[in-house]
This record gives structure tokens, sequence and C-alpha cells, in this order.
């Protein structure tokens, strides 16, 4: 008889826990849904920034052995390089797209001899712009294609409703690189670099 009651009382406290997780559950996938709902606002608005926070560029090996000894007692490595507090970032103001990015990585084919066209920039209407809507992941997928003074861009930006973002840039130029960050509305006082 106490076994049972042992039994009663252990089965009671396991389904409060699992209703209580139900819950929680259900509020995680609201407030996603949510926070969704307001990304897809912000990206229809087509008036915001990403911001890159670290940059992840593609290298091959003796490049990352160049770089990481470049890097030594700095904090970052070949693989991950902090951006934090240098402003880079690309803007999307209506149909024109605004990029100020810095590249670490392997030039390929030097288009300019102008060392302040080391980074990536460029400025203009994308000659394609395409929204994915992701419903399953609630996720947003901006590709596009852009060409700078120098070389043209395909960029693919992931966007999450935490407002984090994922942005890879490949060039025919360059390695491919890498960008984290997060995603904001565009104000007309935020200053470029």
């Amino acid at each position: 008889m106490k076994q049972l009651k042992t039994l009663t009382l252990l089965g009671m406290v396991l389904g409060l826990f699992w209703s209580c997780g139900g819950t929680k559950s259900a509020e995680a996938i609201t407030l996603k849904k949510h926070q969704f709902e307001a990304l897809k606002t912000l990206v229809a608005t087509k008036s915001f920034v990403f911001n890159a926070e670290t940059a992840y560029p593609m290298q091959s090996y003796d490049a990352m052995r160049v770089t990481s000894a470049l890097l030594r007692n700095t904090g970052n490595t070949a693989g991950r390089i902090s951006l934090m507090g240098n402003g880079d970032y690309i803007k999307v103001k209506g149909d024109t797209v605004l990029a100020e990015l810095a590249y670490f990585g392997e030039v390929r084919i030097v288009t300019s001899l102008d060392p302040r066209d080391s980074g990536i920039n460029f400025e203009g209407v994308p000659s394609t712009f395409e929204i994915t809507e992701n419903e399953k992941k609630q996720t947003l997928r901006l590709e596009f294609d852009i060409r700078a003074k120098t070389e043209p861009y395909s960029v693919i930006m992931q966007l999450y409703p935490n407002k984090n973002a994922t942005v890879f840039i490949n060039s025919m130029s360059r390695t491919s690189i890498r960008y984290d960050g997060t995603l904001s509305a565009f104000e007309e006082s935020i200053s470029t670099k």
C-alpha cells in the first residue's frame, strides 16, 4: 500500500513538471512567432542595417599561418576576427544597398592598386534581389548580386527572429568570407565609417 502511495505521488510530481514544461514551450513558440513577424515587417520596409561583429575568412592553410602570426596576442584567430568597434555594415535603404566591410582573406585577382579598396565596399541597386521565407525554421534569406567599382559580389543574408544575422559574400576575385552580426532598423542619424 505504501508503494502505491509513493508511485502515485511520484506520478503527480512528474505530471506537474511535464505540464509546466509544455506551457513554457508554448510561450517560447509564441514569442518566436512574434519575433519572426517583426523581422518580416522590418525587412519589408527595406530600411534596415546589418552591423557586422565577427568575420570568418575562408583561407588556405598557408594564408592562415601568416594571418595567425599577424594576429598573435590580439584575441583573434585566422578563422575568427572580431569587428567590434569597427563600424562594418550593410545598409538596405529602398532599392539601394550600401556596404563597408573589412576583408580578411586571399585576393585572387587584383582589381585595384589603391590600398583603400582592400575592403568590401559597394553602393547601388543590386541586379537581383530575392527574399525567401522559411516558415518552418522561421528565417528569412536575402540574396542579391551587386557590382562594385571593380568587381561583382554575390551576397546571401540569413536573418533570424532574434535579429541576429549571418552574411556570406562571394566574389570571383577573392576567397569567400562570412560575417555574423545583428540587424536593426535603419536610422538616418547613423554615421558611416
